[in-house]
Order: structure tokens, then C-alpha cells, then sequence
């Protein structure tokens, strides 16, 4: 099976954009992408599009801007997951032989308001995970405390990552999170993503590719495995409205994925999960495997799945680029983003060489990337 490399990646901040701004920064996102790998737009042969609000404009003539060379172009919609799911569409592009060279780029800054989610048949989102949060803390012991701890983490993480949304100019403390304004009890406004826009871009190149170009800033990273899931039946099954379905879909893509790499949860450096609550990372750390169910809120007190975690505690860092909370899920990119900031995190950090990316999308499916840190690859 043939390689698939990132070779480069960049955006444009997370935040809110004007309207009918949607060309404007999947342009942006894509030229410094295509800068960061040293190539240009007419030397890939297609794009991809992930975009998740149905307004945003259409991947084909966004990508007008970045020229008209005969590329496909393939717009992947899949709710918060559009990100990741058009990246493993164009893997498999890649692999099967088709191309050698792939822009893939996720973007929301839709054309016109967009109305509630649930007037599409689905619960207010942050219902949804309030309901988790409230039964794991009667089935767990789970306090507020221990939620507040995640969104801390995420909001420190982000004042060091140039595209989040939230970068606080001071050390955000647990009292500041549950001091914060309640949305759905017990999940406060600090505790959840904000409503946001942006633009991330990576370029993915074949082996054959990167030998053919000279300007790659190494070290890049590999896309090691890529899986993708939709739900399975289970008891009391709810066919509608319950956003991203059994929390067990997690536990089997990620699974998939890992076995597709040939790595276990032990091994992973980074961590980056759908944690547009607080309560969504506390699940997903114990459904990938980092810990047992229900160690998570012991791990959190003794500060594991923050900086320092893997050498102090044996466990990934979770959301280290501050996460769905502190950078923003702003849908199609969000996906885009975590590639990209592991790319980042393994050129900057020597010791960090495997990392695992997660979104969900309403609906529901699941989508996991892993992702391994790449030296300069032979010609």
C-alpha cells in the first residue's frame, strides 16, 4: 500500500467572519499550505473540500481563487467530521494510485445565517452532552470540578497555538470555569466551544511525491492509518436526534485505526478528540483506551493529559493545542486543524512521534486519523 505524508500545512485564525467570506480564507488557508510544502496549486492534481454548513459556498468555486488548472475538485460534507472525512476520502485517492499530490482543505464562513441545529431534527447540542455529564456523575462521582479541570487545561493549552479563537492573556484556573456563566447545567459557558469560523489546509503527498520535491520542511508526518465508522445497533437505540449516536463508536474506529497502525493507546504522544464539551473528553480519554472507565477525574487531579503528561504519567496529552474549547470547532476545519497541529507539535517537540486525531459528525460517525512524526524520507 502506498504512503501518504503530510507535507505541509496552514490557516487563518479561528474567529468570526463576515459573511460571504468563505472564498476569501479557504484561499488563504490553501496558499500557505501549499507555501509551507514548497509547491504550488498547479502541481496537485485535486482538491478536497470539507465543509460542514450548508451554505458554505461550494468547494469549486472557492478553489477559483487559487486557479483553474483542471484539478478535481471533491467537496466532502459530513458534519463536524467533514474535516477528517475528506482528508481519508483523498488517502484513498493516494493509495489506490489515482493522484500523487492532494490539496485538502476545510473551511465554514457560510453565505447567510444559518439556523439552529435543532430545527434539523436534533437536540440543542449542548442538551445532549449535559445529559451525559449529569448521568457519568451519578454512575462515576464525576463534580463539576472535574469538567472544569478539562476546560482549564484546553484554554492553557490555547494561549500558545496562533489560530484559537480563545487565547487568554492570563492562567485560566478551575474557579474562573465554574464560575463562568451556566448554559446547561452542569456544563457552563467556559466548558463548551465557542461559535466560530476559520479555514485550515494540508497538502498529502504520495512517497513518489515528496522525492520529487526539494523545498519540505521536515520533519513531516505520516498518516500512519485511517478509519471511519457509522453507528451500530444497540439497546434502546435512538434512530434521531441524538447528534453523534452510542458513545460506542468511538471505542470501535479508534480502534480500527490503531490496529491499521499496528500501535496500542500506550503508545500515543498527542491526542486530539471531539471535545466541543468538557464532558466529551472525559468519555473519549477511557473509549481510546488512555485509561480504564472511570479513572479519568483521579488522573485529572494528579494532572495527567496536560504538558508533561506522557514522561510524568505513561498517557498522552489530550487536546494540547487547547482542543475544540480552546481553538474552536469551527466545523469543517476542525478536523484540519488537529492534523495540522500535530504536524506542528512533532516539528517542534522531538520526543512527540505518534499522534491520534477524532471527530465525530451528527448523524453519526466517526472518524480517527494516526498519525506518525516523519524524519527526511529517502528519494
Amino acid at each position: 500500500m502506498r504512503k501518504v505524508y503530510i507535507a505541509g500545512g496552514g490557516a487563518v485564525p479561528v474567529r468570526a467572519y463576515p459573511l460571504g467570506w468563505g472564498r476569501r480564507i479557504m484561499r488563504d488557508a490553501s496558499v500557505a499550505a501549499l507555501r509551507d510544502a514548497g509547491v504550488t496549486f498547479a502541481d496537485v492534481t485535486a482538491v478536497y473540500g470539507g465543509v460542514a454548513h450548508p451554505f458554505t459556498p461550494r468547494t469549486v468555486l472557492a478553489a477559483k481563487e487559487l486557479g483553474l488548472t483542471g484539478a478535481l475538485i471533491q467537496q466532502v460534507v459530513n458534519a463536524s467530521a467533514s474535516g477528517l472525512a475528506a482528508v481519508h476520502e483523498a488517502v484513498q485517492a493516494i493509495r489506490s494510485g489515482a493522484h500523487d499530490l492532494i490539496l485538502v482543505v476545510g473551511y465554514d464562513a457560510p453565505e447567510q445565517k444559518l439556523d439552529s441545529i435543532s430545527a434539523q431534527g436534533f437536540l440543542p447540542p449542548v442538551t445532549l452532552f449535559a445529559m451525559w455529564a449529569e448521568r457519568r456523575m451519578r454512575e462515576m462521582g464525576t463534580k463539576p470540578e472535574h469538567l472544569a479541570m478539562v476546560a482549564a487545561k484546553n484554554w492553557n493549552n490555547a494561549r500558545g497555538n496562533p489560530w484559537a479563537m480563545r487565547r487568554a492573556d492570563h492562567e485560566v484556573t478551575v474557579a474562573e470555569v465554574l464560575g463562568s456563566r451556566m448554559i446547561a447545567p452542569p456544563l457552563t459557558s467556559m466548558m463548551s466551544t465557542p461559535w466560530c469560523l476559520g479555514a485550515a489546509a494540508v497538502v498529502l503527498a504520495s512517497d513518489e511525491a515528496l522525492s520529487r520535491l526539494e523545498d519540505i520542511r521536515y520533519p513531516i508526518a505520516r498518516i500512519a492509518a485511517t478509519a471511519a465508522e457509522s453507528e451500530r445497533m444497540t439497546p434502546h437505540h435512538i434512530f434521531e436526534g441524538s447528534i453523534v449516536g452510542p458513545s460506542e463508536i468511538t471505542r470501535t474506529t479508534v480502534r480500527a485505526a490503531l490496529e491499521a497502525a499496528a500501535v496500542e493507546p500506550r503508545d500515543l504522544d498527542l491526542v486530539q478528540v471531539h471535545d466541543a464539551f468538557a464532558i466529551e473528553e472525559l468519555v473519549y480519554n477511557e473509549l481510546i483506551g488512555l485509561c480504564e472507565p472511570g479513572d479519568t477525574e483521579a488522573l485529572l487531579e494528579r494532572g495527567a493529559f496536560g504538558p508533561g503528561s506522557k514522561k510524568q504519567h505513561g498517557i498522552a496529552e489530550v487536546s494540547f493545542a487547547g482542543g475544540l474549547i480552546g481553538r474552536g470547532h469551527p466545523g469543517g476545519p476542525t478536523g484540519v486543524f488537529e492534523l495540522l497541529e500535530t504536524l506542528e507539535r512533532f516539528r517542534a517537540a522531538a520526543d512527540d512521534r505518534l499522534g491520534l486525531c477524532h471527530m465525530l459528525g451528527a448523524g453519526s460517525v466517526c472518524f480517527v486519523q494516526v498519525l506518525e512524526r516523519a524524519e527526511r524520507v529517502p528519494a
